[in-house]
């Protein structure tokens, strides 16, 4: 992301007071980098940008109101429009994922319960994914025996790097080039990351459940700073009681929602997200759930980068079908969502629906499609079994 562009963004989720007219820039704004990435991207891997067929972006976030009060919707703005990726690129775009999402009564996110759940899944051992992006996710996929992705959940825990990130920032640390060496030895202020533990809304609410950095963003960091800072805490001392309180509300969650100490311990884990490269945190994590089998989401031969990139695709690719994707048992609403955003046509787009149809049965429609039991990667050079 281009420096000023993630400036711009930033001071517009800290002062959530950004004009109209702003808003329409940075969503214009936003699709003309998307797509510039694309041509990048293409350019970089001797892949000719005609020759695609779909793109599945999901935006930049900006707010998400997945639990509104009352008299008010479900909400959320994504900037990056799909029609400025679509005309400059030539390419039919899939966008605006979460909008969907809340429109059949679910809360916008978490969005990749699905293709983890496929990913991951297995005969007899239970599965979970803990993605540490700047909210953490978790999912739960009982072994196959046991329901498999009829019976996963997922949920948002809470923070993931976002505050960590805010503190590295007050501290006069990029945390996007600098990972500040120097900051990352200090001593945890236990009575900070129980007082946080304790009072902690969000934490106390049970899933379905999601958050953004309405919640855990500057606001809540440069909070958490004062009050270490009034303990005498150093920077150094802070980020390691912001990490801890991270770490501590991910295992809080998973114990106090999931299925239970036991159970995880005899599970795989997978780690996956800016967070999985905070040593600190995934220390914490395997202390935490000592039996359990630690390793990341590359296994799945899908690079751990890459997830949130392939989900997008492939939900673009359903939306298109109009094929409805598997949900979370603990959804809000189990209701299938064929289309799963919004679609803005490329100059192929006649093409693209022919090939769409061809692959829906000749024209059946609904009954053409099953519903997605399995999802195989295969990687270049690599024959499918």
């Amino acid at each position: 992301m281009p420096s000023k562009i993630r400036a711009d963004i930033l001071s517009m989720l800290r002062e959530d007071a950004a004009p109209p007219s702003l808003l329409s820039q940075m969503d214009a704004e936003m699709g003309h980098t998307f797509a510039n990435a694309i041509h990048i991207f293409a350019h970089k891997h001797g892949i000719s940008v005609d020759d695609i067929d779909l793109i599945g972006s999901g935006g930049q976030l900006i707010t998400l109101t997945g639990s509104p009060p009352h008299g008010q919707h479900r909400s959320n703005m994504c900037l990056g429009e799909g029609a400025v990726i679509s005309a400059k690129t030539g390419v039919t775009t899939v966008s605006d994922y979460r909008t969907a999402e809340q429109a059949v009564g679910r809360q916008g996110a978490p969005l990749f319960a699905y293709l983890v759940g496929l990913l991951l899944h297995h005969p007899v051992r239970m599965q979970i994914c803990i993605t540490i992006g700047g909210i953490t996710t978790v999912c739960f996929i009982p072994a196959d025996n046991k329901g498999g992705i009829d019976a996963m959940y997922d949920w948002d825990t809470g923070p993931g790097t976002s505050m960590i990130d805010a503190a590295f920032r007050r501290f006069g640390f990029d945390p996007a080039v600098d990972h500040g060496s120097s900051l990352l030895q200090g001593e945890i202020c236990h009575e900070v990351v129980e007082e946080l533990l304790n009072n902690d809304k969000y934490l106390s609410a049970r899933p379905p459940k999601t958050t953004a950095r309405e919640i855990y963003g500057d606001d809540m960091a440069n909070r958490i700073v004062d009050m270490c800072a009034y303990r005498g805490c150093t920077p150094a001392d802070t980020i390691a009681t912001l990490t801890r309180f991270t770490s501590a509300s991910i295992a809080h969650q998973m114990l106090k929602y999931g299925p239970g100490r036991d159970a995880i311990n005899h599970a795989d884990i997978v780690v996956d997200g800016r967070g999985m490269f905070n040593l600190q945190l995934i220390e914490d994590l395997q202390n935490e759930f000592t039996g359990a089998r630690f390793g990341s989401f590359d296994k799945t031969g899908v690079p751990s980068n890459a997830k949130k990139a392939v989900g997008f695709a492939m939900q673009a690719m359903e939306a298109l079908l109009g094929r409805a994707l598997p949900v979370p048992t603990n959804a809000d609403v189990r209701r299938p969502n064929t289309i799963t955003g919004k679609l803005a046509p490329g100059l192929r787009w006649r093409e693209v629906i022919e090939k769409s149809v061809v692959f829906g049965g000749a024209g059946r429609g609904w009954e053409g499609l099953p519903e997605v039991r399995e999802l195989i990667v295969k990687q270049k050079g690599q024959a499918c079994a």
